[in-house]
């Protein structure tokens, strides 16, 4: 009772969140009454038409996007905590931003105005040529994993850089601010693609919740209690792979979330998964959002990327867990 009661609460403070976020900005959209009003079809001023412009083609895709972002690296950081039985794993671990980048940075040298799925495809093959060097091991040495993902990570990030460095010095800002993870100027052609994404991946991790909790034993324990442990190790990490890949696909780089949604979800729900996975979700939701209201209002006139605010929390967070482990 006391963690459903928390949950409900969660998913009020979440909603009242993104109401803030499409409510705040530049354009203040400030009650539920006038968003109510501008969600209406009809006549209106010419005022009353640009704050519906503003909510339907910007701030909403935005808050809707950050959501969805949020909810996919929250998620993926859950499924490798708990399969690694490490709470220090995180998605971006595997190298996925660094394919990521490297495939949204190849596309915009070639002359592309879309990167989405160029660096779709990025983070997808470094996420496939992991789980294939790792494909006899990854139930006996997990750790190994771990190590291919930063290795690879590293060599994507070196073939980056020395393709960034040939581009036109005014096109270098726009790039960079890409790669430190940005929702300013997506719009709902990112959010049909990442919404669903990350509907369809609370559904799945729900849906292997039970194995979740019995791999928390131990492969050898799980195995004997009926959980096909390979099989679950490596359908978890192709998954949190996926979902990374898409919200680096989307948005770029934004680190730690992945690291800090789980924690505070396990703090908050207790660890099995059956509560901790909505509260994973509902947390790395807010964390985005939050995040990306920051990011736009912080500084007056100027906006930073979403990346550098999660960087700055997930630095501390990451002190704080590595100061209380034995």
């Amino acid at each position: 009772m006391r963690t459903t009661l928390r949950l409900g609460l969660l998913g009020v403070s979440a909603v009242a969140l993104l109401v803030a976020a499409v409510s705040l900005g530049p354009t203040q959209l400030l009650d539920l009454p006038r968003l109510i009003e501008l969600m209406r079809s009809g006549p209106a001023t010419p005022e009353l038409e640009r704050a519906r412009l503003v909510l339907w083609e910007l701030r909403l895709p935005r808050v809707l996007l950050a959501a969805a972002a949020g909810i996919n690296l929250a998620l993926g950081g859950l499924l490798l905590q708990a399969i690694f039985r490490n709470p220090l794993a995180e998605p971006y671990l595997l190298g996925l931003s660094s394919g990521g980048a490297l495939g949204a940075v190849l596309a915009l040298a070639a002359g592309a105005t879309v990167v989405t799925w160029p660096a779709l495809a990025g983070s997808l093959l470094v996420a496939s040529v992991v789980l294939l060097l790792c494909r006899k091991r990854i139930a006996a040495d997990l750790p190994s994993l771990l190590l291919v993902g930063v290795a690879l990570g590293a060599l994507a990030q070196a073939f980056t850089t020395a393709i960034i460095l040939r581009f036109d010095p005014g096109a270098l800002r726009s790039i960079l601010f890409w790669l430190m993870g940005s929702f300013a100027g997506r719009g709902w052609a990112e959010v049909w693609i990442l919404v669903p994404a990350a509907l369809l991946g609370v559904v799945l991790v729900f849906v292997i919740h039970r194995p979740l909790d019995l791999i928390a034993l131990g492969g050898e324990s799980a195995h004997h209690l009926g959980v096909r442990v390979r099989l679950l190790q490596t359908g978890g990490i192709a998954l949190a792979a996926v979902l990374a890949a898409f919200t680096v696909a989307a948005c770029g780089t934004i680190g730690f979330v992945g690291l800090m949604a789980p924690h505070m979800a396990r703090r908050l729900a207790g660890a099995p998964h059956g509560a901790s996975i909505p509260a994973t979700a509902l947390l790395g939701a807010m964390l985005t959002v939050g995040a990306d209201l920051a990011a736009r209002t912080v500084l007056a006139g100027t906006e930073l990327p979403v990346g550098v605010i999660t960087g700055a929390f997930g630095c501390v967070f990451f002190l704080a867990l590595l100061a209380k482990r034995p």
